[in-house]
């Protein structure tokens, strides 16, 4: 690079600081959200410029959210559930930290020297605060993928790895499940058990008896911890992988139509509570799954898996199932796909280097009452 080229990068980089610092922009480490504050009674006005003057370019209902993108001294930029941007009167709105859930499917974590772990682990830093893991594949009775992300995470993360995989074989094809959690926005329940599997047969070969899940769902209890430190509501999570039984639908279904059995055992295992979650790579489009469980597909959207190009499908095989949507009022903005195929250097790259899939997150309030 040439002194003249050094001196007009310098500059421009020092015009963008000096134009944030004029606005008093600050950009959320973590993105929260924004609601109509109690005085609002019909709607808060989302305007297209942070000035009083601007067009009034859409509404916030009360009780609706919205993402907060960042804040001047009197407004905050936010984004509707529609992906509309525009502000909202700081001093008529209110903000609350967020508990960002989710679920990726790896691509066979663990296998291969290609994976991009500085990458993947960028994209989970940016997105969640708590992530089901699909595809931790075994490898010599260990899990070296999972175990390369966690120290690419670094010490602001913490996860629950299953302590054998599934099918329970030295196969190259079993695979554990994994759930990472950010440290200052989620913990373990301290009365709760580690990550534990379904009662089920195993698939190891001296198991006898009913086999209802090639890889049978893993869950855990959890808990958000509020802004000052303290807990917030808890909630059972399980990570799930569906058989993909070569493409036979009819088979998928099959085990699919077991996960009641699952949210039973959660139930058992911690009675009373109605926050019951399973998210994971459910290999069945929303079509097809809806009506198999009394649950419900807290998921939008379409395209969580690429192809071989780093295309987007219209397969949406990623989904966050609630078991009571009325119990769960901390859910406020459903699962949706994250098209975060620009951490690659291109859409193949991140096929051949993160994964055939891309994550799902729904947001949940963190700061609120347990009710259950």
């Amino acid at each position: 690079m040439n002194q003249h080229s050094r001196g007009f990068h310098l500059l421009r980089g020092l015009v963008c600081f000096w134009a944030v610092a004029f606005l008093g922009l600050n950009v959320p480490a973590y993105a929260d959200l924004v609601f109509p504050s109690s005085r609002v009674i019909t709607f808060l006005k989302v305007r297209a410029a942070p000035d009083s003057s601007s067009a009034v370019s859409n509404r916030l209902l009360p009780g609706s959210p919205a993402v907060l993108l960042g804040s001047t001294n009197y407004w905050h930029h936010i984004e509707l559930p529609s992906g509309d941007q525009g502000y909202v009167s700081r001093s008529w709105s209110d903000v609350q930290p967020d508990l960002r859930l989710g679920a990726w499917n790896i691509k066979k974590l663990g296998h291969g020297s290609s994976k991009d772990y500085p990458m993947v682990a960028a994209v989970i830093n940016e997105n969640f605060d708590i992530l089901t893991v699909i595809e931790v594949m075994q490898k010599s009775g260990g899990h070296p993928g999972y175990d390369a992300l966690r120290q690419e995470l670094g010490a602001s993360w913490a996860g629950l790895v299953t302590t054998v995989p599934r099918p329970n074989t030295a196969a190259g094809y079993a695979e554990f499940y994994a759930i990472l959690y950010r440290l200052n926005t989620v913990r373990p329940c301290q009365d709760g058990e580690p990550l534990q599997y379904f009662q089920d047969n195993d698939g190891s070969p001296t198991e006898t008896g009913l086999d209802l899940f090639v890889r049978e769902p893993a869950f855990a209890c959890f808990e958000s911890i509020t802004g000052n430190g303290g807990k917030g509501w808890d909630f059972m999570l399980a990570a799930y992988h569906a058989t993909w039984a070569d493409g036979d639908e009819e088979l998928i279904t099959e085990e699919v139509m077991n996960l009641p059995r699952v949210f039973e055992a959660m139930q058992q295992a911690r009675p009373g509570e109605k926050d019951l979650f399973v998210a994971g790579d459910f290999n069945l489009t929303p079509d097809v799954l809806d009506g198999l469980t009394a649950t419900s597909d807290k998921t939008v959207g379409s395209g969580s898996t690429l192809n071989s190009k780093g295309v987007r499908t219209k397969n949406m095989y990623d989904h966050l199932l609630i078991l009571n949507a009325q119990a769960t009022g901390e859910l406020v903005l459903p699962a949706q796909v994250l098209d975060v195929r620009s951490k690659a250097s291109s859409n193949k790259s991140f096929y051949k280097t993160m994964s055939d899939h891309l994550p799902i997150m729904g947001r949940f309030v963190r700061d609120t009452v347990d009710d259950d």
